[in-house]
C-alpha cells in the first residue's frame, strides 16, 4: 500500500519568504458598439477572490486534548529546545493546510491528542514565515510529517498518512514514559 503524501520543494527558505502575488484577469474585449457609446466612467477591472482555506486542524476548546498550534517561528524554536533541554516527551506534527493527506489526518492526531493526554502533540505549520531553513535542517521534505521525541531526542518519525505507523509510534512513546 502506498503511503499517501505531499512532496515539498527542496527550497522551502524562497517560498516561505516570498510573498505570493494576486493573479489578475486580464481586461476583456469590449464590443464595437461599447467603443463607440460614450462612458460617463470607465469599467473597473474585475479583480478574482480567492477563498481562503480553512484552518482545519485546531486543538480542542474541551481542554481533554494535548494539541498546541505553534502560532509562530519563535514559539516553535522555543518549544523545541524547551523539549531537548527538559529532556520531555512530545510529537511535532508538521502539515499544511492545502496538504490533503494532512486533512484525512487531521482527525486521528486529534484523537490521539485525546488518548494520550500526557504527551503533547504540537502542530507545526510548514507555511509559516520563518520556518523554512529550520524545516530543512529537520529534513522535513515531505507532509504530514510525525516526529517523535522521548527523553529529548527523536525517537521515531512516521512520514505520510500512514494510521498503523503513526498508532504504533504513539503507542510506543506512551509505553517508554
Amino acid at each position: 500500500m502506498a503511503r499517501r503524501l505531499c512532496r515539498l520543494p527542496r527550497l522551502l527558505l524562497p517560498l516561505a519568504a516570498a510573498p505570493r502575488p494576486q493573479p489578475r484577469l486580464p481586461a476583456l474585449n469590449p464590443s464595437p458598439a461599447a467603443l463607440l457609446r460614450p462612458s460617463s466612467s470607465p469599467t473597473p477591472t474585475p479583480t478574482p477572490s480567492f477563498p481562503a482555506f480553512p484552518r482545519l486542524f485546531s486543538s480542542s476548546s474541551a481542554g481533554d486534548s494535548s494539541m498546541v498550534v505553534v502560532g509562530s517561528a519563535d514559539s516553535f524554536e522555543d518549544i523545541h529546545a524547551k523539549v531537548q533541554v527538559e529532556k520531555l516527551p512530545a510529537v511535532f506534527y508538521y502539515t499544511a493546510v492545502w496538504c490533503g493527506p494532512c486533512r484525512a489526518m487531521a482527525p486521528v492526531i486529534e484523537k490521539m491528542s485525546r488518548q494520550y493526554p500526557k504527551i503533547p502533540v504540537y502542530k507545526v505549520d510548514i507555511d509559516m514565515e520563518g520556518l523554512g531553513t529550520r524545516l530543512s535542517n529537520l529534513k522535513i521534505f515531505s507532509v504530514p510529517t510525525f516526529h517523535f521525541y522521548h527523553k529529548g531526542e527523536k525517537s521515531s518519525e512516521v512520514v505520510g498518512a500512514d494510521v498503523k505507523k503513526l498508532e504504533a509510534a504513539m503507542e510506543s512513546l506512551h509505553k517508554q514514559q
